[in-house]
């Protein structure tokens, strides 16, 4: 049976080290199964700030393009500064001007049956716009987070250039994508006119074959806890700070101490702006800031932590985490500092061994649940798997015709 092709256009692909890598990847490498080809448009690697081999592309990939792109915020910078509209939309702008002309020549190549592109990169959106009007093939935008200025307002620098790709996107896309239910609902309120038949979800998830060559091992030193971090903390949306009093409350009522506990923040390699934070708290001796590993160590980390820490504040409400479905997938316990009723709480409501809270006294006492908690595995967590994903993608393919 003839596959039919699918030409992607996303600028996080290996070997980008990002974490919007896995998502674009994971579709490329299982659409197979389900009649589909892809073909993949992206930028040349130095277009990256940071890159990591670890990560390999499938072979049975067999059309990957790279055109150039500059990074506006490094190579337009003199001493390191730059003026912000440089990056407007975003730092990748340029590459519009080399992935057009390329698109339009692999259309003509390898003639595929549909666009797909994905955000949060408006320039994406805009080339695969520009690809579909011309060339006639239906298109789909796959929206991995909305548009910042959406749920953050101190976002709206040059925003009206988001603004209007957006609207693009909307208004001549067959088919948006979001990965929450709360992201697809707010955009269906900003575009009433756009057919409800349009939207759909599809969540992030783990892949199987990340984790093949993983083990499960407990902590090497007994009755010791370890609480992991994977990932950016900030001030704005993901802040630490109630984590931080919660365990200065356990340290103070004796219940933790540097002999039996430790959280670690991976991708952090100093403590920053929390120093003095940790110190006014007296807990600088259970806190540890290690710098950034490869994808690959990450999930090996994962792996040998006790328990595992997502932040996903109030700012993020209509956002799910992407390694949050690979916190699920290790099944180790899981603390989430979040609002029960945002994206991320409602999932965790559904997931075994997952406790959670917004405020230190809530965090305290879901803490002390984790650390007592017997681990035994969960169930049914496949529907969380990026190859159940993949399956949805193919369905919203094979419900579109050229």
């Amino acid at each position: 049976m003839t596959k039919k092709r699918i030409l992607m256009v996303a600028l996080d692909f290996p070997p980008c080290k990002s974490a919007g890598v896995q998502r674009t990847l994971k579709f490329a490498e299982y659409l197979k199964d389900f009649g589909w080809e892809p073909i993949i448009l992206t930028v040349n690697e130095g277009a990256h700030n940071t890159v990591d081999h670890s990560q390999t592309i499938s072979p049975e990939i067999k059309h990957v393009f790279r055109s150039f792109a500059f990074n506006a915020s490094r190579d337009f910078s003199i001493k390191g500064k730059y003026l912000s509209i440089m990056k407007v939309p975003d730092r990748w702008w340029t590459w519009k001007f080399t992935a057009v002309p390329l698109g339009k020549k692999i259309i003509q190549e390898l003639q595929p049956d549909v666009i797909w592109s994905t955000y949060p990169v408006s320039t994406t959106h805009n080339i695969a716009y520009k690809l579909s009007k011309w060339s006639g093939l239906p298109w789909i935008a796959d929206y991995r987070d909305p548009l910042q200025s959406r749920y953050d307002k101190n976002a709206k620098n040059y925003d009206f250039v988001a603004h209007r790709i957006e609207r693009k996107t909307l208004l001549n896309a067959d088919k948006v994508v979001f990965t929450t239910k709360r992201a697809s609902t707010l955009y269906q309120s900003l575009y009433p006119d756009v057919k409800l038949s349009n939207f759909h979800v599809i969540e992030n998830g783990y892949d199987e074959g990340n984790f093949a060559s993983l083990t499960q091992k407990q902590n090497e030193t007994e009755g010791f806890f370890s609480l992991l971090h994977s990932g950016a903390v900030y001030e704005s949306g993901r802040d630490p700070q109630a984590i931080f009093s919660a365990i200065s409350i356990l340290k103070r009522k004796g219940k933790i101490s540097k002999s039996n506990f430790e959280l670690v923040f991976r991708g952090l390699s100093s403590a920053g702006p929390y120093e003095s934070v940790l110190s006014s708290l007296d807990i600088t001796d259970l806190v540890a800031f290690k710098p950034s590993i490869t994808y690959k160590d990450s999930l090996e980390e994962m792996m040998q932590a006790s328990a595992l820490l997502i932040i996903q504040g109030p700012l993020f409400n209509n956002q799910i985490p992407g390694k949050l479905f690979e916190y699920i997938r290790t099944n180790k316990p899981i603390l989430a500092l979040t609002p029960n009723n945002g994206a991320t709480g409602l999932l965790l409501k559904e997931v075994e061994m997952s406790s959670m809270g917004i405020h230190s006294i809530d965090l305290e006492k879901a803490l002390i649940e984790l650390m007592s908690l017997k681990i035994n595995g969960r169930e049914g967590i496949e529907k969380y798997s990026r190859y159940e994903k993949t399956k949805q993608l193919a369905n919203i393919l094979n419900s579109m015709e050229r």
